[in-house]
């Protein structure tokens, strides 16, 4: 099958209107097992497909992204970082959200390989417009954008890139675009926080756990419960219970009672006290009986 696609690869390139040919390629793509595909990528040039993303034509995006999503599962995360930097930079700022998800979810692969995390941290432009991504409204990019980051986090240099460089003031300028976007930030600090102790360190030194636990008291009803759901995702780990209880936080839940009601704060209190294993989850709580 090798042949046959390299074959179509140079059908597009030689066409003014490639989108018969982008349809045979896909059908040949998703045809072929990923092994198989190897022999055929990694000599091809796919910056062809790259390049006809860059059009209006809703049905040429679509099927290039296709292509894209079956190919780049056969090149090594090492080597699609290093031969498409620049492709996934252009992704990462298409106006199409289905190239920025497909762009996400490569760059996730990336940042999930050992030798791939210090590809990634040699381009911080690229990281910048990752943490950027979390602000687009989709929630889909957004959820990509924030699972890259966790992975890169699950290493020390990628924890010091993110918490100890200007990556920081980037990821605290984009929380200011809304109170939806300062929450999905939240979002990222819990997942990273509840991997080890060192990591609920880097969130802590950066200050925004603090920033999220002083929501518990703000005068938005919805904000502070969506920030009782936050503070109940951090205490699922041992550490993130323990760091709570350092903090007192319990004194700060205590005032945000009326929102759920005295039976479900003392749900929380208990999960917070003892885990996950003694209650169900606290995410599952209304706001019956809030003022």
């Amino acid at each position: 099958m090798a042949a046959p696609i390299e074959s179509l690869l140079n059908e597009i390139c030689e066409s003014e209107d490639p989108i018969e040919e982008l349809k045979s390629l896909r059908t040949a793509v998703l045809a072929t097992p990923v092994s198989g595909l190897r022999p055929a990528v990694s000599g091809a040039r796919l910056e062809i497909i790259f390049s006809l993303l860059n059009t209006n034509d809703k049905e040429q995006i679509e099927v290039c992204v296709e292509i894209l999503s079956r190919v780049l599962q056969a090149l090594e995360p090492v080597q699609l970082a290093q031969n498409y930097r620049t492709a996934l930079q252009s992704g990462l700022n298409h106006p199409d959200d289905s190239v920025k998800v497909l762009t996400l979810t490569q760059i996730g692969r990336v940042a999930g390989h050992t030798e791939g995390v210090t590809q990634m941290l040699n381009n911080v432009e690229i990281l910048h417009d990752v943490i950027q991504c979390i602000s687009v409204e989709r929630i889909a990019v957004a959820k990509e954008a924030i699972a890259a980051l966790s992975k890169l986090s699950n290493t020390k240099a990628g924890l010091d890139a993110l918490f100890r460089s200007d990556l920081l003031n980037k990821l605290k300028d984009v929380m200011l675009t809304s109170d939806i976007i300062r929450y999905r930030v939240y979002e990222l600090i819990v997942e990273v926080s509840t991997v080890s102790p060192v990591s609920l360190g880097y969130c802590a030194n950066s200050g925004l756990i603090s920033q999220m636990l002083e929501e518990l008291t703000g005068d938005d009803v919805l904000v502070r419960a969506t920030a009782i759901e936050m503070v109940t995702n951090l205490a699922q780990s041992q550490h993130g219970r323990q760091y709570l209880a350092q903090q007192g936080i319990m004194d700060k839940i205590s005032s945000v009672q009326k929102i759920f009601g005295a039976h479900n704060y003392l749900k929380l209190k208990t999960y917070l006290n003892e885990g996950s294993y003694y209650v169900t989850a606290v995410s599952a709580v209304t706001t019956e009986g809030a003022d």
